[in-house]
């Protein structure tokens, strides 16, 4: 069960991002659909052009995860999981490796995550209020899953759209479109693997002290699968407090859920919520920035 972070933004002397945990559950329910990759969305972008002078920048951070069940149950969900990303910087934009690994301790499992390697534009002022980023990268197959199911690459390309009003709240809008070429398109056990999807995530954030943020995202994804023309939806729910300790470093909790609206167990009456025991997960991170 795959990580998925997120992050938004610290404002004030510097203005930092943070890491957030778990698409969980969702990902691996659409046949695989990230390909095992954590490293999806890993921060704000703004966030590295601005919190430090130097042409460098990066991040390394640990997350400890749990869903409700107790460990003696067959849903029980326990990882502690680790990731970072290194960034260089100038006036043609920046260029990013995002790396990262978990160990699912309930069921004593290890894997790595796919390695993100990502282009990303100088940004584009509109005015002091809106801003805009592009970005290109390509998922490697570094994890066991993409490995085994042979995923060659993913490339995928994104834009953000900032909106800054004051130093106190933050939003973003993020469409992105991501294909995945596998060498197969059927795995072994005639499952049809996700062909491509298009995701649109929203975020905001809330700094309501000097030290202390308020972040909630949610996003909207459509996957097609290959020889297929019907698309499966995945809406996300994250919601996420955090309180930056001491400079650089930066402690966090919050909980992620994942589902569609409609659920063929359930019927159209029990579609996604923003908590469900039997998707929500927990975690608590430290982050440590560069």
């Amino acid at each position: 069960m795959p990580s998925k972070n997120n992050c938004a933004l610290l404002s004030g002397k510097r203005r930092l991002s943070y890491q957030k945990a778990l698409l969980c559950t969702a990902v691996m329910g659409l046949s695989c659909t990230l390909s095992s990759s954590a490293l999806a969305d890993n921060e704000n972008v703004s966030a590295a052009n601005s919190s430090t002078t130097s042409n460098w920048s990066g991040y390394v951070s640990a997350t400890a995860t749990t869903n409700v069940y107790g460990q003696s149950e067959p849903s029980s969900y326990q990882s502690i999981s680790g990731n970072g990303r290194i960034g260089y910087r100038d006036s043609w934009g920046s260029i990013r490796l995002s790396v990262g690994g978990e160990v699912e301790t309930h069921h004593d499992q290890s894997y790595y995550y796919d390695t993100f390697l990502e282009y990303r534009t100088p940004v584009k002022s509109f005015n002091s209020d809106w801003s805009l980023i592009g970005s290109a990268g390509v998922f490697l197959p570094t994890s066991h899953t993409s490995q085994e199911n042979k995923l060659q690459a993913a490339p995928r390309v994104a834009g953000y759209l900032f909106y800054r009003p004051n130093n106190v709240w933050n939003f973003y809008i993020s469409p992105r479109f991501r294909y995945n070429a596998y060498k197969y398109e059927i795995g072994r056990q005639g499952e049809h693997f996700v062909e491509h999807q298009i995701d649109i995530l929203a975020d905001a954030t809330w700094q309501f002290t000097d030290n202390w943020y308020l972040d909630v995202s949610g996003s909207y994804g459509m996957a097609k699968k290959f020889n297929s023309s019907r698309y499966d939806n995945l809406f996300t729910a994250s919601q996420e407090i955090g309180w930056e300790f001491s400079p650089s470093w930066i402690v966090a909790a919050g909980h992620n859920n994942s589902g569609g609206f409609y659920d063929p167990e359930r019927g159209s009456s029990h579609g996604f919520e923003i908590y469900d025991k039997r998707s929500s997960v927990f975690y608590l991170s430290i982050t440590k920035y560069l």
